[in-house]
């Protein structure tokens, strides 16, 4: 039996490892009904996604440290062994499998995966070879399974995909509108159209408008999205000086962009982000009214707040709200 500290250190069977993840997963989707393999949520979120803690990894380093740690205690079983089959250094690759017997399962482990591993550095810290332990057995296990990659990369795969993931992460809204943002350039709100592809609706057509239900549809066709669109093209080229068709629908979904400054490209998401969340709320009517109320409210929110002004500077002031008897003050 391996010593105290040391089973409960040992890599995850796969039963506890899938029971986990289906938590998480639960617990990121609650209960959409379109979603990604939670293999995708490892990347990177330079790559698009949150950067999760890969279990098997995770448990393999403690698991490595841990017994690099009984293997310097004096009077220690593990230690014992560890001498007998010189296993002080690190085994080499590939591994000699008949090394170590099956039945010391600690020890047989710890020989197979610490071959794939290099040495701590005489001047490196604890948490630096921690993370680069991690890092090592992560690439291991990517090389093994292959790496993901995600739908949309290969859907779209001549999109400049590093700039989107920049601009998500620098839009200066909410964490629910980031969200939100986030399912829509995975291409996971529920339209019509891919509903009646995995037969949940009998028709893709919209119920308000009967024109095809995409995505750009409700965004900016549906209702009054066209003069609500409209609008915020009309505002976005006051803040770039430039003229609103040059304003494209896919800024709404995939937005690879990149202005010349930080606090007018801030601006630009903000406003984008806000049309976004406008449109696909679940109500009756959409007008121009309502939205430019909508963004006087989000814009009095974001402006109140210490940093809110240090972000966009007065570029939102450019947004004309007068249409609805608000005050257009960028403190209001």
């Amino acid at each position: 039996m391996p010593p105290h500290g040391t089973r409960h250190r040992s890599p995850l069977p796969t039963d506890c490892v899938r029971q986990i993840n289906a938590a998480v997963s639960y617990f990121i989707w609650k209960g959409e009904i379109f979603k990604f393999p939670l293999s995708t949520h490892y990347l990177h979120s330079d790559s698009g996604d949150s950067a999760l803690i890969h279990l098997m990894a995770k448990c393999m380093t403690l698991f490595i440290l841990r017994m690099e740690r009984q293997c310097q205690q004096i009077d220690s079983f593990t230690a014992d062994w560890i001498t007998k089959w010189n296993l002080h250094g690190r085994s080499p690759n590939p591994p000699d499998i008949t090394r170590v017997p099956r039945k010391l399962d600690y020890i047989y482990r710890y020989n197979n995966e610490a071959a794939y591993t290099s040495v701590r550095g005489t001047l490196e810290s604890q948490k630096s070879y921690k993370r680069r332990l991690c890092n090592g057995l992560l690439s291991s296990i990517k090389d093994a399974v292959g790496q993901p990659q995600m739908r949309i990369h290969k859907l779209w795969p001549d999109t400049t995909w590093i700039k989107i993931w920049k601009n998500l992460g620098e839009a200066p809204v909410p964490e629910y509108m980031r969200c939100i943002w986030y399912q829509i350039i995975h291409n996971l709100i529920p339209t019509n159209v891919r509903l009646r592809r995995i037969k949940v609706t009998p028709t893709n057509i919209c119920q308000r408008c009967a024109a095809t239900n995409t995505l750009e549809h409700r965004l900016t066709v549906c209702d009054e999205g066209t003069l609500i669109w409209q609008y915020t093209k009309t505002a976005l080229a006051r803040m770039l000086r430039t003229i609103p068709a040059r304003i494209p629908n896919e800024w709404l979904i995939r937005r690879r962009f990149n202005i010349w400054s930080t606090k007018p490209n801030r601006a630009v998401l903000w406003t984008l982000a806000n049309v976004v969340i406008f449109g696909l709320q679940h109500r009756t009517t959409l007008n121009l009214q309502d939205y430019m109320y909508f963004l006087f409210r989000s814009r009095r929110k974001l402006l109140n707040n210490r940093r809110g002004l240090d972000l966009v500077g007065n570029y939102l002031a450019l947004l004309d709200l007068t249409p609805t008897g608000c005050t257009t003050g960028i403190g209001s």
